[in-house]
């Protein structure tokens, strides 16, 4: 985060140091055109005051050299608005130079930052899975173990007493109802 507001800080004064040298360049070339239309300004001033002063110079004499002074300030007037705008232009473009490579840097910090966070959180999962594995690995062995133990115990222990199939000296003692034979029988058939 700390990079992040680094790199707000270097475009803040970056972008005030272009202000400011854009202001500069805008100031001088203000007082330049300034300096030169007052000088323009006096002369034609200087021009009527003689053209009143002295008769002898013809009315087209007089309106030719203010046409001229009047088009010197244009031509003044337009070198001081294409300056500026070339200047603020050039100023400008660097800026969104400035801007884009900027935006690019935190583009890429922010890319960093969440590659980084997806690693650990891959490594959490990671961890995680492993435990859950090495659990599960163990309570599958517990239970083939256990499961082993009971079928070794069942195989290997008889009954105390086998009970016969088929024993008819059991059924003569208890032959007295047929009906307690038919039980009998079906006892010993489902067991």
């Amino acid at each position: 985060m700390s990079e992040a507001l680094n790199l707000a800080e270097k475009f803040k004064v970056k972008s005030q140091q272009q202000a400011k040298v854009i202001e500069q360049e805008v100031e001088n070339a203000t007082t330049q055109l300034n300096s030169f239309m007052t000088a323009k300004l006096e002369e034609s001033e200087t021009i009527i005051k003689q053209g009143m002063d002295s008769l002898d110079t013809s009315n087209e004499q007089l309106l030719t050299t203010l046409a001229t002074h009047q088009t010197d300030m244009s031509t003044a007037l337009d070198t001081y608005m294409s300056n500026v705008q070339a200047h603020t232009t050039k100023h400008l473009n660097q800026f969104a130079e400035d801007i884009e490579t900027t935006i690019e840097a935190y583009t890429d910090h922010i890319a960093d930052l969440i590659g980084q966070r997806e690693d650990r959180i891959a490594k959490v999962i990671k961890s995680e899975m492993k435990k859950w594995a090495i659990v599960a690995g163990l309570s599958a062995l517990a239970m083939l173990i256990l499961g082993l133990i009971i079928g070794h115990c069942c195989s290997t222990s008889s009954p105390s007493q086998p009970i016969p199939f088929n024993n008819r000296s059991h059924n003569r003692r208890h032959s007295s109802s047929p009906s307690t034979m038919d039980r009998n029988n079906s006892w010993t058939r489902d067991y």
